[in-house]
């Protein structure tokens, strides 16, 4: 997870929003969950959500639906814990990280202070 400080009321949602989409709409899908929350999807199972908070905003590589989430979680549970967990390091977690970091670096060169 990764957090950017920002100056208060100086980064509206729908302004956040609409640069990311301007910005990766062509490469990931861009959502506005209205809960102070934007999900920028690669695919059905790789995502980054945002939350906007007073005076920060957290970036975290995720599943993009709670459902994807619930479903991983199941695995893990059913599936031991190893053998998910080594499936979750070795193929998601690199995954997570890369979107990751590509959203923070567009989003810091755009609104840090």
């Amino acid at each position: 997870m990764k957090t950017l400080k920002l100056i208060p009321g100086t980064v509206q949602l729908n302004e956040l929003s609409d640069d990311l989409w301007k910005h990766f709409g062509k490469k990931y899908t861009v959502t506005d969950n209205g809960r102070n929350e934007i999900v920028v999807a690669q695919d059905a199972t790789i995502a980054c959500k945002l939350v906007l908070t007073q005076k920060k905003l957290l970036i975290q590589g995720t599943f993009p639906t709670p459902g994807k989430m619930l479903l991983a979680m199941g695995i893990l549970l059913i599936g031991g814990i190893v053998i998910p967990m080594a499936v979750y390091l070795i193929v998601y977690k690199k995954k997570f990280e890369a979107i990751e970091k590509e959203v923070y670096d567009h989003v810091a060169g755009r609104f840090s202070r």
